[in-house]
């Protein structure tokens, strides 16, 4: 079987430990190499200054031959051989000067020294040798002899200019040019010793600094090694420090990975996994086990009024609390937001009510301060048994979750336990199950409007009413094709908050039916739809109205909304700024269900309404019953007051229509009027009794409604 590569960290690891295990050797050798070549750089640099001393010296002594041979014969070429040979003393000199000084032109020095006859290799040596060891004895000494060197040899040119003096007359003084031949010859003479003795301080500086060097060396090399020493141990002392942190680092994440950060509680994936566990040994063992799922009732409004700080103090304290009480009974967790779960090992159903209980009246004798205000705290409690029939955590989470949802539903600060056969549960997986179908049905566009005609009670005159008005009802398409009444999964779009979704859907599907009805040449009708509680509090759903009737051409008198009692008297803000922004548009607006709910009169005068809809609860035996005759002629009378006509709704038989008929009631609707049918078929005729209708002639003829004059 082939060997497995090490993987590239591996690798990598491997090469920074050996890296730091010998860097310091790798250090030692390069600064002995460093001081080897500086050894040979400070030797090379000293013979290049003492071959620029052999320009100098062979310069001026050919200098000085010239200047002989020119007083003794009087010819001008060794004069200007002799102010060639000058020129090589006087540029060393011109370096000179300028190494000398604080801010050398370093430009300068290597055309001057260059210029002297000095190979270009040699210039940077000379110029390096002169400006690190300025302050050096030996260089001191040898920057002096250059300096005196110069100054005698700047004589010489003086001493050639009065020999051609004396030839220039034309009758020259030989005594005066033989002794200025002689003082030039003293010159060099004097000259002479200054240039050994510069040579011998070129050697002596070489010797010296080489021998520093070497002598050096060996301090360093052990200094090096106890350093070496040193970062060694601390870098394994380091070492072990990260060792250590990284345990740590590891214990700590570990246990980050399996609780909670802000209650240290078990977090969900662990929980689950610890579930999990509880439900093979079941399976396996045949081993009791409870779950509890619970969760606060008041915690959204302790987050609402006192911020998510207040709330997270409030869950760090319930984690605390719970947990002194289970010690270790069980394992506690929190889920999520203010959802908890205990896992009860060895406890049956039976077992686990009694401590569900006694969790639930701990829960409830807490009390929350912050800061001045106090909040008491309960909790819903679902207790369930880990049987055979769930066969994974998702199935128990989900059972104890309905056990906690029914703990609410039945008033909260209350523990349910779960039962297989219970019809409370079965009518939430119901609910549950139209909630799928809700869904599914909005994806795929599978509801339909069907249109029930609201007709003037009273209408005096001939032919077609003019402003038919229509209430466009919501049908869900079954698989089948039938069309599936909204009392079916209305309560459940409700509860699970699809209602805003249902609602915009209608009021985008009405006014493309109402655009169709137009583009085919039909009279328009006014179209009112209903708007749940959840949508009267939408913020912008006037906009979306808005922008459903600009987008198809449509008048706001052409699409209506209707409000029950209930979501206005609840939301009474949010629908009277709803209404006022309708009414703008010009969207007719009718109350409905009035007297289902509150029946207060005295909310109708802060609200713009047009049409107030009697309940069908009063109008199905307001022909029988006194007190329903009398509340639906007291609603008549209150609306004709306020300028609001009223629509009585449900209206089943002649009977009911006469009785509306004499109180005054404007408009009926009800399957007596006409049953409801599709948008687009609002102008055929079914029946004899609708035909008599879309002719135009009223329900009931009269000629003036009671107590007019």
């Amino acid at each position: 079987m082939p060997a497995t590569e090490p993987a590239p960290s591996a690798l990598r690891g491997r090469k920074r430990r050996t890296l730091r295990a010998v860097w310091p050797l790798l250090l030692i050798m390069m600064l002995m190499l460093a001081s080897g070549i500086a050894s040979v750089l400070v030797v090379s640099w000293t013979r290049a200054a003492e071959h620029g001393l052999s320009l100098w010296a062979v310069a001026e002594h050919q200098a000085v031959h010239e200047l002989r041979r020119f007083a003794d014969t009087g010819d001008e070429a060794h004069y200007q051989r002799f102010l060639s040979e000058m020129n090589v003393p006087r540029s060393f000199d011109s370096a000179r000067l300028q190494l000398k000084s604080d801010h050398p032109d370093l430009a300068q020095i290597r055309a001057s020294i260059q210029t002297a006859g000095v190979p270009p290799r040699d210039v940077d040596g000379i110029i390096w040798l002169f400006r690190m060891f300025k302050h050096f004895p030996p260089v001191v000494r040898a920057m002096d002899l250059w300096g005196m060197g110069s100054t005698l040899a700047s004589e010489l040119p003086l001493l050639g200019a009065g020999i051609r003096a004396e030839y220039a007359g034309g009758q020259p003084d030989m005594a005066r040019v033989r002794e200025l031949r002689e003082r030039a010859e003293g010159v060099h003479a004097r000259i002479r010793p200054l240039v050994l003795e510069f040579g011998q301080m070129m050697s002596v500086t070489a010797h010296r600094i080489t021998r520093m060097l070497l002598a050096v060396l060996p301090v360093f090399a052990g200094l090096l090694v106890w350093l070496g020493l040193a970062i060694y141990g601390a870098l394994d002392r380091r070492a072990a420090g990260v060792a250590r942190r990284l345990r740590e680092m590891t214990a700590r994440l570990r246990h980050q990975a399996s609780h909670d950060a802000l209650t240290g509680l078990v977090n969900r994936p662990r929980f689950e996994a610890l579930l999990t566990e509880a439900l093979e040994r079941h399976e396996l063992e045949s081993e009791d086990a409870a779950l509890m799922y619970f969760d606060l009732d008041q915690f959204k409004v302790v987050n609402d009024t006192c911020g998510h700080a207040a709330g997270d103090e409030l869950l760090r304290q319930l984690a605390w609390r719970v947990r002194t009480l289970v010690g270790e009974a069980g394992t506690l967790a929190r889920l999520g937001g203010d959802e908890f779960g205990l896992l009860l090992p060895g406890h049956s159903l039976q077992a686990a009510g009694p401590v569900a209980e006694r969790l639930r009246q701990q829960i409830g004798e807490q009390r929350f301060y912050w800061r001045d205000r106090t909040f008491a705290v309960t909790a819903s409690i679902g207790v369930v048994a880990l049987g055979r029939d769930m066969r994974s955590v998702a199935d128990a989470l989900s059972a104890a979750d309905q056990a906690c949802y029914l703990a609410k539903e039945n008033g909260r600060d209350r523990v349910h336990l779960y039962q297989p056969d219970d019809v409370q549960l079965k009518q939430r997986w119901g609910e549950m199950h139209w909630v799928e179908r809700l869904q599914s049905a909005l994806d795929r566009d599978e509801f339909a409007l069907v249109a029930q005609e609201i007709r003037p009670v009273h209408y005096r005159g001939s032919g077609r009413a003019p402003g038919r008005r229509f209430e466009l009802l919501l049908r869900m398409k079954g698989p089948d094709g039938e069309l599936v009444a909204p009392m079916a999964f209305i309560p459940a779009a409700e509860r699970y908050g699809l209602m805003p979704r249902v609602d915009r859907w209608v009021i985008a599907r009405a006014c493309r039916e109402l655009a169709a009805l137009r583009d085919g040449g039909l009279e328009l009708p006014t179209c009112m739809v209903n708007l749940s509680g959840a949508s009267a509090s939408d913020p912008g759903l006037a906009d979306y109205i808005a922008g459903c009737l600009r987008e198809n051409g449509l008048d706001g008198r052409h699409l209506g909304v209707e409000l029950t009692e209930t979501a206005a008297v609840h939301n009474m803000d949010a629908c009277r700024e709803l209404m006022e922004r309708l009414r703008f548009l010009g969207c007719p607006i009718a109350l409905d269900d009035f007297g289902s709910g509150m029946s207060s009169f005295s909310y109708l005068r802060n609200l713009p309404i047009d049409y107030l809809k009697i309940d069908s609860a009063f109008i199905r035996n307001v022909a029988t019953d006194p007190i329903d005759h009398a509340m639906v002629e007291t609603i008549q009378r209150i609306g004709g007051i306020m300028g609001v006509r009223t629509v009585a709704e449900g209206v089943e038989s002649e009977e009911v229509l006469e009785a509306l008929s004499l109180i005054g009631v404007d408009f009926a609707q009800g399957n007596w009027v006409r049953r409801a049918v599709p948008l687009v078929q609002i102008h055929t005729v079914v029946g004899s009794r609708e035909e008599h209708v879309a002719r135009g002639a009223p329900l009931r003829s009269v000629s003036a409604r009671p107590g007019s004059a």
